[in-house]
C-alpha cells in the first residue's frame, strides 16, 4: 500500500480536527464574537485571537491538503520532497516549542512523503 497517495487526504483531515478543536474549545469565544456582531468583535483579546487563528489553521490545512491530493491524483506521484522536508521541520519546531500541541500528527505525515520518493 502506498501511503504517500493519502499525503493530502491525512492533511486534510488534521484540518478537519484542527477546526473540530477550534470550535469545541472556543464555543464561548465563538458565541462571544457572534454576539458581538462578528466584523472587528476580536480587537486586543487574545482569547479570542487564538481561538481565531486555531481555525484559521484549520482552513489552510483543508485547503493545502485538498490542493496536495489533487495534485496526487492529477500527476500520479508523491508529493514535492521539499514538502516533505517543510513539514519535517515545521513539525519538529513545533514539537520542541510546544511538546503538548498536536505538532507530533504532522511527523508521520511528513515521513510518508518524505519516503514516497524512495524507490523499492
Amino acid at each position: 500500500m502506498k501511503l504517500w497517495k493519502y499525503s493530502g487526504t491525512l492533511l486534510m483531515a488534521t484540518g478537519g480536527l484542527h477546526l473540530l478543536v477550534a470550535v469545541i474549545s472556543g464555543w464561548n469565544m465563538w458565541e462571544e464574537i457572534f454576539l458581538d456582531g462578528f466584523a472587528d468583535s476580536i480587537g486586543n483579546n487574545l482569547e479570542k485571537a487564538y481561538v481565531f487563528w486555531f481555525f484559521m489553521g484549520g482552513v489552510l490545512l483543508l485547503f493545502w491538503g485538498s490542493t496536495l491530493q489533487y495534485y496526487i491524483r492529477k500527476e500520479q506521484k508523491p508529493a514535492p520532497l521539499f514538502l516533505g522536508y517543510a513539514l519535517l521541520l515545521v513539525s519538529v519546531a513545533g514539537c520542541v516549542i510546544l511538546p503538548l500541541s498536536g505538532f507530533w500528527l504532522f511527523l508521520p505525515q511528513a515521513f510518508i512523503m518524505i519516503l514516497g520518493h524512495r524507490k523499492c
